[in-house]
């Protein structure tokens, strides 16, 4: 099959992908599948909202086994919006938030994200324990009640490395992951600015065992990723806010503290602390002493 450039252009801009009928969705996709013949195979496309024209192709990667949801490119604002200020201020109405400041998610700006693969759900347990020489050091659970859960592994920066290096994956950038946590949303969580109820956010945003494949389809965000809410590595160092950052997702990498996103999931049940608020899309923590966390694969796609 011929690959023509102008074909993947809609893989570029998220607007223009989603202009495109079914029928020309798939075309894409068939096209896309040619051009990762070898190490990726698709396996399905679907919609994860009430947006028909918002479907994700997942892929598995050949080698490994894993399935990854191809994200479309575009631009988005990161960081943390007034608009999101303010639906945050109706949601605690007048109460003191444990937030001394917005700065560390601020100046919000605007970000060029071309297209990537990203891991469907954060490593887990069995694909570590599969891969890794791993030692009481290097893993924990924070999520098994048993053995046989399907459950996020815990690992520290220095193992998660060790497969990544295995199989020419990357960790996310800070840009990466928030425009696919965000999925295309603007608002101060990627399902809206309210608080579900406790069933909702146990069944679904908060999940972390990964052994019922519906569940997992109706827990997934826009862009049909499962259980973001478990605090990931990212690639980049941590900085104390945006003040320099770049206008491309390329990570800013120097040395430990690193950036870690997500994380309410592991405050579950909350006890009443704001735990919520790491459910917030630009939210943005650092790492403390090489503690282990969870984290995705993430690959770049040269479409041409």
């Amino acid at each position: 099959m011929t690959v023509i450039k102008s074909d993947f252009c809609a893989l570029e801009q998220l607007e223009q992908w989603l202009s495109l009928s079914e029928d020309e969705q798939d075309a894409v996709v068939r096209d896309l599948e040619e051009q990762l013949r070898g190490e990726y195979v698709h396996q399905y496309t679907l919609s994860y909202t009430n947006q028909p024209s918002l479907r994700v192709p997942t892929f598995r990667h050949l080698p490994t086994g894993l399935e990854f949801n191809f994200i479309v490119g575009g631009q988005f604002n990161m960081g943390f919006s007034s608009q999101e200020e303010a639906a945050l201020r109706r949601l605690v109405k007048g109460k003191e938030l444990c937030l001394d400041s917005f700065d560390f998610m601020r100046p919000v700006h605007l970000v060029q994200v071309p297209p990537f693969l990203i891991s469907r759900f954060p490593l887990l347990n069995n694909f570590a324990q599969e891969h890794l020489a791993l030692y009481s050091d290097d893993f924990i659970s924070d999520f098994a009640e048993k053995e046989t859960d399907i459950v996020p592994a815990s690992l520290t920066r220095e193992r998660i490395e060790v497969l990544l290096e295995k199989f020419g994956f990357h960790l996310p950038s800070e840009v990466q992951w928030e425009y696919a946590y965000r999925g295309g949303t603007t608002t101060l969580f990627y399902w809206g600015d309210e608080i579900p109820s406790d069933e909702v956010l146990e069944q679904k945003i908060l999940l972390y065992e990964f052994s019922d494949s519906e569940k997992c389809k109706a827990a997934a965000n826009p862009f049909g990723l499962v259980g973001m809410s478990v605090g990931e590595w990212c690639e980049d160092s941590y900085r104390p806010d945006y003040t320099k950052a770049s206008e491309n997702e390329l990570p800013g990498v120097q040395e430990p503290p690193y950036v870690v996103r997500g994380g309410a999931a592991m405050a579950w049940p909350w006890q009443g602390c704001d735990e919520w608020i790491m459910c917030m899309s630009a939210i943005r923590e650092k790492s403390e002493f090489d503690l282990p966390l969870a984290g995705r694969f993430v690959k770049l796609i040269n479409l041409y």
